[in-house]
């Protein structure tokens, strides 16, 4: 059973979902950044807003110095956004939910085919912010991709979400 301040987060995290788009003509946006940056991991390569700090994070094992995942946070902090696209499948060990920090709000899970698609979303127990992630594995290719938002608050991710947005989709995956 969930607490009353979580069953609020899950509801909060569920409006978003449901409303899409939408739901940002609600609130005041922040301007689309002039300027983005391409950060170059091991396998992929992925657009962030220059005014993003790239936080490299779990080496490639297939790689000598380049990285499978890398966190990006905003120059207020308020928001961090999170990519794993090794070569092939792996962990992404670096965004494993912390028992003692944190509690699951949500889990879904779909598949197509040979594709499975899963999202998660954590709080922190002390309400300091909300974690959600979004897991795409083709089993039949062995290939897996991770993409994560991490908001202080909803008013955050409202000025964050249509870069995010932007972000998710400007991945590029390589192999061999």
């Amino acid at each position: 059973m969930l607490h009353r301040s979580e069953q609020r987060l899950l509801m909060a995290v569920l409006i978003c979902g449901l409303l899409g788009p939408g739901l940002g003509s609600l609130h005041a946006r922040t301007p689309e950044p002039l300027d983005w940056s391409t950060y170059k991991g091991a396998w992929f390569e992925i657009k962030y807003p220059a005014e993003f700090t790239p936080r490299p994070s779990l080496k490639s094992i297939s790689s000598d110095d380049k990285f499978d995942s890398v966190f990006f946070t905003a120059a207020d902090g308020s928001v961090e956004f999170y990519v794993f696209a090794p070569q092939w499948n792996g962990t992404p060990s670096d965004i494993e939910l912390d028992d003692l920090k944190e509690s699951p709000l949500s889990r879904d899970e779909q598949k197509t085919g040979d594709v499975i698609i899963r999202r998660v979303t954590v709080a922190a127990r002390d309400s300091s912010y909300i974690r959600a992630f979004e897991e795409t594995e083709n089993v039949k290719l062995n290939i897996k991709r991770v993409f994560g938002i991490r908001y202080r608050d909803q008013k955050a991710y409202d000025k964050y979400r249509q870069m995010y947005l932007k972000f998710k989709s400007s991945l590029r995956q390589s192999s061999d």
